[in-house]
């Protein structure tokens, strides 16, 4: 795999004096219609404070409101802040990571189901993000109709299917990262504005042959099974995460939510893996995941000891038996979630299945 970054470590260094800004602060003191301010220059690593007024290469000023997430790395915090009586993310990339984003970013900008920048602060490393109000896995919960929900997936799976077709995978499929614009309305009624997949930052261009692998990629309540092992990782691990996501939204079942005390053991991984093995698992794609992450993989015995302890008294209970689940979702959860990475489906492929056949978009 190609590095992340072609940025010189060295050379970054040696051009950190130009990567300095004039930073406007809010004066303490009294206050006045017009705020006297003072000038500094700040360092790419101190993280800004609240009411820090940046000014973006678009010539837009925004003034930091408030610390959404504070990594930690100090340095690497996402704000919200405001310019023009509109609210916007400040989102800090990774040292050495910016010139590859924003040419990764741009590359799919046309998309609007994927969340791209539409500005930066090239001296600290910033990309400026629209503000969306809300994430699938808090909107997912409100009285949602099936249509709406439906038109939901679609759109993100719209903004999957157009990195994949650049090559690029993007590891981390989860509500939370499905970002949603909307406003609330009479009788819990919401009227959903757009939706677009975020995160890009966790993306990976991957040359045609080449894949991840001894990464642990994702959240552990939609990682795919060859992440879990940490083998072969491409877009049909993204294909899984968005069956396994989808049937979240359709059925709130969020199938591999464990106990917290299981969550916590050393080998969360046991009881996730079987219920992998359980709703998935048919003969054809279990082998199949068994020959992907090979034999020398610590996985490969874990996951054949697990398939042994299914019997009579504990049966699996594969999802393409759920009855009450209509039959084109099963259809198509089954295909997006074979345990097989060779056997699933891709994206486009899932987005033209029947099941999205009478979904709108946004």
């Amino acid at each position: 795999m190609t590095p992340r970054t072609g940025t010189n470590f060295q050379r970054l260094l040696s051009s950190r004096r130009l990567c300095r800004s004039e930073v406007e602060l809010p004066s303490s003191g009294r206050l006045c219609h017009y705020p006297r301010r003072h000038i500094v220059t700040l360092s790419k690593t101190v993280p800004f404070t609240v009411r820090s007024v940046l000014h973006g290469r678009s010539g837009k000023r925004y003034d930091i409101q408030e610390i959404i997430s504070q990594q930690r790395d100090p340095s690497l915090c996402v704000y919200r802040a405001s310019a023009d009586a509109e609210n916007f993310v400040l989102k800090t990339m990774i040292p050495g990571e910016f010139e590859y984003q924003q040419a990764l970013q741009s590359s799919v900008a046309s998309c609007p189901n994927l969340r791209t920048p539409i500005d930066t602060i090239p001296a600290f490393d910033l990309f400026v993000y629209r503000f969306l109000a809300g994430h699938l896995l808090h909107i997912s919960q409100k009285p949602l109709s099936e249509a709406t929900r439906k038109s939901i997936l679609k759109s993100a799976l719209s903004g999957l299917v157009a990195l994949h077709e650049k090559g690029i995978i993007h590891t981390d499929i989860k509500p939370n990262n499905i970002l949603i614009d909307y406003k609330d309305g009479p009788r819990d009624e919401i009227t959903i504005h757009s939706v677009q997949v975020s995160d890009l930052e966790d993306t990976v261009i991957l040359p045609p042959g080449k894949n991840l692998k001894g990464c642990l990629c994702g959240n552990q309540f939609w990682r795919s099974p060859e992440s879990w092992a940490r083998a072969r990782q491409n877009t049909p691990s993204d294909v899984f995460s968005f069956g396994v996501m989808t049937i979240y939204v359709m059925l709130n079942d969020m199938i591999f939510r464990i106990s917290d005390d299981e969550l916590n053991s050393k080998d969360a991984w046991r009881h996730i893996l079987r219920r992998h093995i359980s709703f998935f698992g048919d003969e054809t794609g279990f082998k199949g995941l068994l020959q992907h992450i090979g034999e020398d993989n610590t996985f490969f015995q874990r996951l054949i000891d697990l398939a042994a302890d299914f019997d009579a008294d504990r049966p699996r209970t594969p999802f393409a038996l759920w009855q009450y689940v209509d039959s084109e979702l099963r259809d198509l959860i089954t295909k997006m979630t074979n345990l097989d990475p060779a056997r699933r489906i891709t994206a486009r492929e899932a987005l033209m299945h029947p099941w999205f056949h009478q979904a709108g978009s946004y």
